[in-house]
C-alpha cells in the first residue's frame, strides 16, 4: 500500500533519538494524496475533506434527509425533476397570492371544463354571496363583488295577509317571518322588519292593496309607508278578510 503520510521528522543511521525529534515527528505528520481518491474526497490544507459532489445518493441512507436538515431555498427548481411536484404534494393554501404573476394563470385553466361539480342555485342568491370581477378602475385586478347588495335589485318583497292579528309573511325576501296587523281606525296598520338593514331611511317602498281570492276589487284602497327607519317600516290599509298587501323595497343596503 502506497504511504498514506509523510514522515513528520527523518532520523538517520545510529542518530539519538530525543522528546524534541519524536515531538517533531508527530507535529509535522501530514497526509499524502495516496489518502484520498480525488473522487469523493481531497486534500485541502492539510485536511481530508469530502470533495464537491463527492457524496451522491449512494452515499446516504434511507431516512437519512429529515426537514430539519433541509435549509430554506436550498432546493431550488433546477433540483426538481419533471412532474415531481404532485397537487397531492401541495397543501391546502400553500400557494399565496405573491407567488402569482400577471398571466401566470393561462386561459385555458379557466375554461368551462375546469370547475365541475358546482350545483346550480335553487333560490335567490344570499345578500353576502360574491362573485369575483375583474375591476377596470384597478388595473384589471379581480374584487369581490355582491351583485344582490350593489345592483338596482329588490331589497326586500313579499305579500302579507292583512287581516288584523298575526300574519305570516308569504313569499317573503330580506324580511322576518310575521307582521301584527293592528286595528287603527279607518287605516290598519303593521311592521315589516328587515332581516339586513338598509344603508338610510332614503329607500323606497312600492305597496299595493289587493285580494288572495278570485274576487274582483270593486273599491280602490290607498296604502300608505310611513315610520320608515333603516331596519323596518310601516303600512296603513284598511283590513279585511281575504284582503293581502304586496311590498317590494328598493334602495341601498348597509
Amino acid at each position: 500500500m502506497a504511504d498514506q503520510f509523510t514522515a513528520g521528522e527523518t532520523f538517520t543511521e545510529d542518530e539519538q533519538v530525543t522528546h524534541t525529534k519524536l515531538n517533531l515527528a508527530q507535529t509535522n505528520l501530514k497526509f499524502t494524496s495516496n489518502a484520498v481518491d480525488d473522487s469523493t474526497t481531497a486534500i485541502s490544507s492539510e485536511a481530508i475533506i469530502v470533495k464537491s459532489g463527492g457524496i451522491t445518493a449512494t452515499q446516504l441512507a434511507s431516512n437519512a434527509v429529515e426537514e430539519a436538515k433541509i435549509n430554506n431555498g436550498a432546493v431550488t427548481a433546477d433540483k426538481l425533476g419533471a412532474d415531481c411536484v404532485s397537487a397531492a404534494k401541495i397543501a391546502d393554501n400553500a400557494i399565496q397570492a405573491e407567488h402569482y404573476s400577471d398571466g401566470s394563470i393561462a386561459e385555458e385553466h379557466l375554461n368551462n371544463s375546469v370547475i365541475t361539480g358546482q350545483s346550480e342555485l335553487a333560490a335567490v342568491p344570499a345578500i353576502t354571496d360574491t362573485i369575483l370581477l375583474s375591476d377596470a378602475d384597478d388595473s384589471g385586478n379581480l374584487k369581490k363583488f355582491a351583485p344582490i347588495k350593489y345592483l338596482p335589485l329588490p331589497r326586500a318583497f313579499g305579500v302579507v295577509p292583512w287581516v288584523v292579528g298575526s300574519q305570516t309573511i308569504s313569499n317573503g325576501y330580506n324580511v322576518t317571518a310575521s307582521v301584527t296587523v293592528v286595528s287603527d281606525g279607518d287605516v290598519d296598520t303593521g311592521q315589516v322588519t328587515l332581516s339586513n338593514n338598509m344603508a338610510n331611511t332614503d329607500y323606497v317602498v312600492i305597496a299595493t292593496h289587493g285580494r288572495s281570492d278570485t274576487t274582483k276589487v270593486t273599491s280602490q284602497h290607498n296604502v300608505s309607508i310611513f315610520a320608515k327607519t333603516a331596519n323596518s317600516f310601516k303600512i296603513g290599509a284598511p283590513a279585511a278578510a281575504n284582503r293581502v298587501v304586496n311590498f317590494v323595497v328598493f334602495g341601498t343596503l348597509a
